[in-house]
């Protein structure tokens, strides 16, 4: 019997794979350099890496056949091999700490500053800090790091004026108390507001220190001049007084002026606590947050503020359909799915795109399309194949093609009992869709003669998939 092939995978192959072409080839650098390594096995081990590395394609090779390719002809040693796969791991991690450090200019001339006042070299100091002072007006964002290394550098300056008695020279220990106090607001208010929106999800019982006193110090210092700060006092009173739309309102007209002076992944998460507070507004009722979310939406796509690793992800994909059809934008919606297909992770990309185009047709009335496009469909994710298997039972009902339909819902049903990996929750709101459009269809047929009869139990028992669509359909055989 042939054994299955099976690929070689470990943690360093793993982050490997998740470098990018360039980062590739400056860790190839990092390794040959002798500064950093000196084993020149560590280098011939990744030499074997590389080339399924840089195609993305599995290690189709056992332990011993990699080890043949770095020690040729000496007997296989476990313990070696695994030294040797841990040595180059280590550079690796070395590598990304470097480059990090590396990418981050006021960091590594803060460091910098520090080793030359250590050093004594007095001739260096002021050109470094004049370096140092460049880099940060140049810095392209305002959030709470950027306040803590002005803080970091008016301090470093302090000090070795302090050291070397330059009495003459003006501190100016006004501006490190400013900056020390603009990072440690910001930083508090920040995580005040996720600790607030926390407790809505996860049983958090915690006092955050000094709150009360910074929220009493905002109350009489508005802080205009210091965005990061006005952003998150904004947030924090849309979470602790949500019936003042103002509140709400400003945070908006603060993150459209302001969200460019901070990094992506900050600025998705102010943006992500506007977008809360519509849903919700919407989840009490108030469906005139849809257009405002709708709004928010296209701002964070028209920022880029929404996309991680230039990727849009296939829930914030779903969203941004499902809220675009409720306010009714279809043409718009049309041009966002085919315009975004494409920077969806590859895994989801094909789903994903024909689960939220079905979606637009069905809203559409177009229930042809939706019937070819997602019989053509073979969904990988549980998730997407519930809804598409409920999405063609409506339109199969809408279409009056009521013989294929109780096809298909006997044949869903099947699934919905032999697929383990369902969640009961999703198997019983599935399996009472599929009983109450069997009672609809039965009931257009004359076998079925007490329609108020199902509507009362949907009431009492709301645990169906697609209720609203139900619904819906009882009311238009009512009137009818």
């Amino acid at each position: 019997m042939n054994k299955k092939n099976t690929s070689f995978e470990n943690k360093l192959t793993h982050i490997l794979q998740a470098l990018n072409k360039v980062e590739i080839n400056q860790f190839q650098k990092y390794v040959a350099s002798p500064f950093f390594n000196e084993n020149e096995l560590v280098g011939r081990l990744l030499e074997f890496y590389l080339p399924y590395i840089k195609k993305d394609v599995p290690i189709m090779k056992g332990k011993e056949a990699i080890w043949s390719f770095v020690f040729q002809n000496t007997a296989y040693n476990d313990i070696k091999f695994r030294r040797l796969n841990s040595d180059l791991l280590k550079l690796l991690e070395g590598y990304l700490s470097y480059k990090e450090f590396a990418e981050n200019e006021i960091v590594a001339q803060l460091n910098l500053i520090k080793t030359v006042h250590k050093r004594g070299l007095d001739k260096l100091q002021k050109s470094s800090f004049k370096q140092a002072k460049q880099i940060q007006k140049k810095h392209p964002y305002r959030n709470g790091a950027f306040y803590q290394n002005e803080y970091l550098l008016e301090l470093e300056y302090a000090q070795i004026a302090n050291a070397q008695f330059q009495r003459n020279e003006q501190i100016n220990l006004g501006k490190i108390a400013d900056n020390l106090d603009y990072f440690y607001i910001s930083e508090k208010l920040k995580y005040y507001c996720e600790l607030i929106n926390s407790k809505g999800v996860f049983a958090i019982d915690y006092e955050m220190l000094f709150s009360n006193e910074i929220l009493k110090h905002l109350e009489k210092h508005s802080y205009q001049d210091i965005p990061v700060i006005g952003i998150y006092h904004k947030i924090f009173l849309s979470l602790t007084e949500p019936d003042k739309v103002e509140h709400y309102r400003e945070l908006c007209e603060l993150l459209n002026i302001h969200s460019n002076k901070f990094p992506l992944e900050e600025a998705r998460m102010m943006y992500g606590f506007a977008q809360n507070y519509c849903i919700k507004k919407i989840n009490k009722g108030n469906a005139d947050y849809l257009i405002e979310l709708f709004d928010l939406y296209k701002a964070v796509l028209e920022k880029k503020v929404i996309f991680v690793n230039k990727t849009l992800s296939p829930w914030d994909y779903k969203n941004i359909v499902t809220v675009g059809i409720r306010v009714k934008e279809f043409a718009w919606v049309e041009k966002f799915i085919n315009h975004y297909k494409n920077i969806l992770p590859k895994d989801f990309k094909e789903n994903a795109y024909a689960f939220n185009l079905s979606k637009l047709y069905f809203s559409k009335k177009e229930f042809g399309k939706v019937i070819r496009l997602l019989q053509s469909i073979e969904y990988q994710d549980i998730f997407y194949m519930l809804d598409s298997k409920a999405t063609l039972i409506k339109s199969f009902y809408e279409l009056k093609e009521f013989e294929t339909l109780r096809r298909l819902l006997d044949s869903f049903k099947i699934l919905l009992t032999r697929k383990k990996v369902i969640a009961e929750q999703y198997r019983v709101n599935y399996l009472n869709l599929i009983k109450h459009t069997h009672k609809l269809i039965n009931f257009r047929f004359g076998k079925e003669k007490k329609l108020a009869q199902l509507q009362a139990e949907i009431k009492t028992d709301p645990n169906v998939a697609d209720l609203g669509w139900l619904k819906e359909k009882i009311e238009e055989l009512i009137d009818e």
